[in-house]
């Protein structure tokens, strides 16, 4: 059972690549697709929909890339995946109660609709700093 998509696992990955690389300045796609083993036509529609989102910004001419956008501690692993995958819910009752006639009175739904708050409080408690491996002595200034 997969909870968590592709589209999301490679997008955090995609964040997590430019904060450890981050004092280097833009990174290109192709780099982050070799480093981390991800098609570079993938990574391509993901970035468009970060950078949409406010995550990363590119940089053009040589030696351009991407960066992000924001401190990496300033961006929430919750907020990513919302971005990726759009709201979801385990299951369709949890975000539409009136999808089932059986909401009012079913135990079931509030144990889902536990288990969502407790895996959206977690990710939107954790930030692409706590994932990356980020020395931040050498960690570049991010600009909003």
């Amino acid at each position: 059972m997969a909870i968590i998509s592709t589209r999301s696992r490679y997008g955090l990955r995609l964040l997590v690549d430019l904060a450890e690389q981050g004092s280097s300045g833009p990174v290109d796609l192709h780099s982050i697709a070799e480093r981390q083993g991800i098609p570079e036509k993938y990574l391509a529609k993901l970035v468009m929909t970060l950078r949409a989102a406010g995550f990363v910004r590119s940089v053009r001419g040589a030696g351009g890339g991407y960066i992000l956008e924001r401190a990496p501690e300033n961006i929430d692993l919750l907020s990513v995946v919302e971005v990726l995958e759009g709201q979801s819910s385990l299951l369709e009752c949890t975000a539409k109660p009136e999808a089932c006639p059986r909401s009012a009175n079913c135990g079931s739904r509030d144990l889902w609709a536990g288990l969502e708050k407790a895996i959206a409080d977690y990710l939107g408690s954790r930030s692409i700093a706590s994932v990356a491996r980020v020395d931040s002595s050498t960690a570049p200034e991010y600009y909003i």
